[in-house]
């Protein structure tokens, strides 16, 4: 029994090992950038001031309607389709509108638009994520690497698996800091666990050993949380059916069918489908027992020929905005669909909090300088982890 136990500890040794050398570097950069994403807005604008500020934040001022904001900057643009309008201002704050290309039209040249919502001055643009326009796109950029490597689509299915990797191999690594059973131990089990916690800082090697094994330790429930989120948020194909088998969940955005032919001009304009959502909100607010408390943007899918109109309500959770949304038909106004954070599906519920703990919208300012600890300590438990195997290598030679 004792030579199993050896020899499950000596495999499991080996598939840390393999897996911690494999995932290190996405790890790292997934780890560094996740700490300065946790402080997106915050970076973005002490770059870009000159875009995300504005002079007319006084108390007197009163900012222009948003919808008529969105007119400006389609005016500007032609042959491009403002396709989100944010609903919710920020005092002293620029409104920010994305770009789509209209089909037939040249490749827009940016997609970001950055408006004073106070004067109707078009503050700025550019090309979200696109590194070479330098600084200006350093926040988008590292949101790309963080979610994708910014290799798009491969890159996403390529951290989705890394990060179901993670989370097998942080179970593994904590049931490696478990002490061996022995008869004759002098100390009690809980005993000698504890040593697994502490960090012994008298030498360089005994130091790097601590970090790693300890700081995984004291990390361990927040990395865990990062790991599976992460899964979740980059393969909700393999992710949600796993979710359902236990659980329901409501039809999201993928699964409300596309056009035949994209709808680049509905029937209804913007205005009439702002009012036609507020009152479709209403309704289900009075209907599900929820209370509309912000609306958050309206936008419009020409590939399906929805608006798509969410709000922050009594079902959300995060600290700032709104995910409470419905769908309706650009056509005819049509109530076509609707999906609540909370309250509608035990799944969605899950998956809700999972993505918020892990983007840090949940929990205040204590929890966001947690979770960019939690991402500075996946950074250094990755360079510690293959500091450790080097060492080891380095004497198996010697030997």
């Amino acid at each position: 029994m004792a030579l199993r136990r050896a020899s499950l500890r000596g495999t499991l040794v080996v598939a840390h090992r393999l897996a911690g050398l494999a995932l290190a570097t996405f790890l790292l950069v997934a780890g560094l950038t996740g700490s300065l994403l946790v402080w997106n807005t915050e970076l973005d604008t002490a770059l870009n001031p000159h875009w995300l500020r504005t002079t007319g934040s006084n108390a007197s001022a009163q900012p222009m309607d948003a919808l008529a904001l969105r007119d400006v900057v389609q005016a500007h643009h032609p042959h491009a389709l403002a396709v989100r309008v944010p609903l919710a201002q920020e005092p002293g704050h620029a409104i920010v509108f994305l770009l789509r290309p209209l089909p037939g039209k040249p490749p827009l040249e940016n997609d970001q638009v950055f408006v004073d919502p106070y004067s109707g001055r078009i503050l700025g643009e550019r090309r979200w994520g696109d590194i070479t326009q330098t600084w200006r796109n350093l926040m988008p950029f590292l949101y790309r690497l963080h979610y994708s490597l910014a290799l798009g689509a491969v890159g996403t299915w390529l951290l989705g698996v890394v990060s179901l990797l993670w989370m097998v191999d942080s179970v593994v690594g904590f049931c490696l800091t478990l002490p061996a059973s022995a008869k004759n131990a002098q100390r009690p089990w809980l005993g000698r666990w504890a040593r697994a916690w502490k960090l012994d800082m008298h030498s360089r090697w005994r130091a790097t050993f601590d970090l790693h094994r300890a700081g995984g330790l004291w990390l361990w429930p927040a990395l865990f949380v990062l790991a599976w989120s992460s899964f979740a948020l980059n393969l909700p194909q393999w992710h949600d059916p796993m979710v359902r088998a236990f659980s329901t969940q409501q039809p999201s955005t993928t699964d409300l069918p596309r056009r035949a032919k994209p709808l680049w001009q509905p029937a209804l304009d913007w205005q009439v489908a702002h009012l036609r959502a507020r009152e479709l909100m209403q309704e289900q607010a009075a209907l599900r027992g929820f209370t509309v408390l912000a609306e958050s943007s309206l936008a419009y899918d020409p590939s399906r020929g929805l608006y798509r109109y969410d709000v922050r309500s009594s079902l959300d959770i995060k600290d700032r905005g709104g995910s409470t949304r419905l769908f309706l038909d650009g056509s005819n106004g049509a109530l076509v669909a609707t999906w609540f954070p909370t309250g509608a599906a035990g799944g969605d519920t899950f998956i809700t909090w999972m993505s918020n703990l892990h983007m840090a919208s949940v929990g205040g300012l204590a929890y966001r300088v947690a979770i960019t600890l939690a991402g500075a300590g996946v950074a250094v438990i990755s360079v510690t982890g293959v500091l450790i195997w080097l060492r080891k290598r380095r004497a198996r030679h010697k030997h």
